[in-house]
């Protein structure tokens, strides 16, 4: 294994485990695996990447703010309903990492 597959491994498993333990939204957590994935890094599902596409109109947190108030309940609402499936999807891509 080269240092640039390590570091590939590394920067996967960093968001992967902060999309498990809460610290990064889940959408922002498919973006940037998707942006993995576009790059060549074999590690990630492609269901990160229909996951990312799927959610790409939620806003971030610190945009929240700028919303309508019920806009963003749709939005959030969204969110929450995938939440569940992209946190086991998470879970599961991370243990089976941390076997190689």
């Amino acid at each position: 294994m080269t240092d640039i597959d390590d570091r590939n491994i590394e920067e996967v498993i960093k968001s992967l485990e902060d999309i498990v333990n809460e610290r990064m939204p889940i959408h922002k957590g498919c973006h940037l695996l998707s942006g993995m994935y576009s790059l060549g890094n074999e590690l990630i599902w492609y269901d990160f990447v229909e996951y990312n596409d799927y959610l790409s109109d939620i806003p971030l947190p610190d945009e929240y703010k700028l919303w309508n108030e019920e806009a963003l309940k749709i939005k959030l609402k969204k969110l929450d309903e995938n939440k569940t499936r992209v946190l086991s999807m998470a879970k599961e891509l991370l243990n089976e990492i941390k076997g190689l």
